[in-house]
């Protein structure tokens, strides 16, 4: 890293959902929220920083993928419409595919039918394709467990080599250092697809796959960077041909980004992490203004009966 590149502005977008699973319905909700990064300015943002889905539907095992589908669809509604010159988005440009890719192969035709519904309200394709293209746009996994480096590396001393790739770099890069930014491999990269249930979801799953063709192509490089000694190695995924130039900025950015050895990611992949992730306190009140709204018409243990939750609650 260049330690004379300035920092840009960022923001850094995360989602969360929670199913609850009720004597007589299930409940949905998924959220995702964008949030700026430390700065000395502020960049106007005004497309939505926030969004939220909720959904009571009759129990149904394929719920969770649709309420992962629509938690995706959120955040790249978000990502690809924030003015930032740099948007994190957390996790890999893989889960992308797998999350939309599980709720349009659901067995129930009533889960696929809403996830359509909410990708074409929020243009999901379309924000596909940008986050699939655009070098403004990185993905920071925070759980990585590929080894493609690992092996490379035990191959060259003749050991084996334990961990993977995230945590040898931990441990090997130097402060400010990153490793050169290399093609993904070929799995699962090249094998990666979309499947359609039915002749009705064809022309999405073509749409998706349309806007991936970057990832099967493998147009993507990572590279692993360690702003500090007390830092992890994070891994950056990055559009193919991302110029040093830039490369630098993304760096000093993340660098600048890094508040303290108790924060393991830039700021605001951290804040927004908090904050999507507090969903399942939001699904408890929604719980609790339905249990009290049932009541308020005439019969409460009814009310109590129908809301109350499959699972057991903890001492």
């Amino acid at each position: 890293m260049n330690p004379l590149v300035e920092p840009v502005q960022v923001a850094g977008v995360d989602g969360g959902f929670a199913v609850e699973r009720t004597a007589a319905v299930d409940i949905a909700l998924a959220v995702a929220v964008g949030v700026e990064g430390l700065s000395d300015s502020t960049t106007t943002w005004d497309a939505p920083q926030y969004l939220w889905w909720a959904l009571p539907s009759r129990h149904d095992m394929d719920v969770e993928r649709l309420a992962r589908g629509v938690m995706v669809a959120e955040e790249l509604a978000i990502i690809t419409d924030a003015p930032h010159p740099l948007r994190i988005l957390d996790g890999s440009h893989l889960t992308l595919v797998i999350q939309l890719n599980s709720a349009l192969t659901a067995l129930s035709q009533a889960v696929r039918d809403e996830a359509k519904r909410k990708w074409e309200q929020l243009e999901t394709a379309r924000a596909l394709g940008i986050a699939c293209t655009d070098p403004t746009i990185v993905a920071m996994p925070k759980y990585d467990s590929s080894r493609t480096l690992s092996e490379r590396l035990a191959a060259h001393v003749g050991t084996d080599i334990p961990g993977d790739d995230k945590h040898l770099m931990g441990l090997v890069l130097e402060p400010g250092e990153l490793t050169v930014p290399q093609q993904v491999p070929p799995e699962p990269w090249s094998s990666l697809h979309f499947n359609a249930r039915d002749k009705g979801d064809q022309a999405v799953a073509d749409a998706f796959t349309r806007a991936t063709a970057p990832l099967r192509a493998r147009a993507i490089e990572f590279t692993y960077f360690k702003p500090d000694a007390a830092s992890p190695a994070f891994r950056i995924e990055l559009k193919q041909g991302t110029s040093v130039e830039a490369l630098d900025k993304i760096c000093a950015t993340i660098a600048a980004q890094i508040t303290g050895p108790f924060v393991r990611e830039p700021y605001p992949q951290y804040l927004a992490d908090v904050m999507a992730k507090s969903v399942g306190l939001g699904l408890s009140a929604m719980q609790s203004a339905v249990q009290l709204a049932l009541s308020g018409q005439g019969r409460p243990e009814i009310a109590e009966f129908l809301i109350r939750s499959y699972r057991t609650e903890g001492v």
